[in-house]
């Protein structure tokens, strides 16, 4: 049987290393299959990435405001930062009228994110692999802190102390 060889690139970062160790251990669970793994320094790994010089890449994006298109939009075929190129023109028409036919009707720009979203999956132009999350105890008399649905918070500015 003829093994597949492939390289995984990523930061250097420890939550990244710990990452592409689980992913290998995982991938090289399938008959066929070698994965080879290149923890780089951020700068080389967006450099690697933007220039196509990988076989697989982990790579992240935090939303800047709370809507799907923030996530959706990045696998468009004409995005910048595609960097693996994935392309679906049927993905591509989703996100489009999301962006123009429907953008004024909720529930069909909706419809047209949802739809967008099953190709992508069904295809594996990306696949996600986690979530951060943030957890937070506040104490009962402070008030004021604004808590932003894409993760983001508004900083400390606002905050108050009530006795």
């Amino acid at each position: 049987m003829k093994k597949l060889h492939l390289s995984l690139l990523s930061d250097d970062t420890d939550q990244s290393k710990k990452t592409t160790q689980y992913l290998q251990s995982q991938f090289n669970k399938l008959p066929g299959l070698s994965i080879t793994i290149h923890n780089v320094p951020t700068k080389s790994k967006l450099s690697r990435s933007t220039s196509g010089d990988f076989d697989l890449v982990v790579s992240s994006w935090g939303a800047d405001f709370a809507d799907p298109i923030n996530f959706l939009d990045l696998m468009t075929k004409n995005n910048p930062t595609n960097n693996g190129h994935w392309a679906n023109s049927q993905y591509d028409r989703y996100i489009e009228a999301s962006k123009t036919t429907d953008a004024n009707n909720r529930t069909k720009r909706y419809a047209d994110l949802v739809n967008a979203e099953k190709v992508l999956m069904k295809d594996q132009g990306v696949i996600p692999l986690y979530q951060p999350a943030t957890t937070q105890l506040w104490r009962t008399n402070i008030h004021g802190f604004v808590w932003n649905p894409a993760g983001m918070s508004n900083g400390y500015k606002g905050l108050y102390v009530t006795k």
